[in-house]
């Protein structure tokens, strides 16, 4: 399985084990029936990481996680609900899986999803870093046993090569 796959399961998983969460998943296709509150999750952009130059594939994931309530739950239950997906975020990383913490960028009301009207709805936005491949350097070909350092040359002042 891929790593995104292997982290938007981690994130569903992690984010369905929130107190009180009903429904736990990535946006529904058709008009299915969900029971509130729900947390939906999408993958909206990836971006070029830093090369760590092991043959690896860098990435910046964006995700975005919408929290989905009824009109009628209270707003601090809602606020309850977004400061512990965000907790559960912060709290988690995956790095025996190329898998970087989670870097929280903002939680807000989101009133622009028409489709929900009688709803309230909170986004969160995060990035991820991810790596994607196999590593060059696992130990098993041929790793350098001499490595040539050059320096300054104290005496003459350049730079030896």
């Amino acid at each position: 399985m891929d790593v995104l796959s292997v982290l938007f399961k981690e994130i569903q998983q992690g984010f369905s084990e929130i107190v009180g969460i009903q429904h736990c998943g990535s946006f529904p296709r058709r008009r299915d029936d969900i029971r509130l509150p729900a947390i939906l999750i999408d993958l909206v952009e990836l971006e070029p990481g830093s090369d760590p130059g092991t043959g690896e594939l860098a990435l910046i994931a964006h995700f975005e996680a919408r929290i989905l309530v009824s009109d009628q739950l209270p707003e601090s239950d809602l606020w309850a609900l977004v400061q512990e997906a965000m907790l559960w975020l912060f709290n988690h990383s995956w790095s025996e899986t190329n898998m970087g913490r989670a870097r929280l960028k903002q939680a807000s009301p989101d009133h622009f999803s028409p489709d929900y009207q009688g709803h309230r709805v909170w986004l969160i936005e995060w990035t991820q870093t991810v790596r994607v491949g196999e590593n060059v350097w696992n130990g098993t070909d041929v790793i350098p046993s001499v490595i040539s350092i050059s320096g300054l040359d104290t005496e003459n002042q350049e730079l030896e090569v």
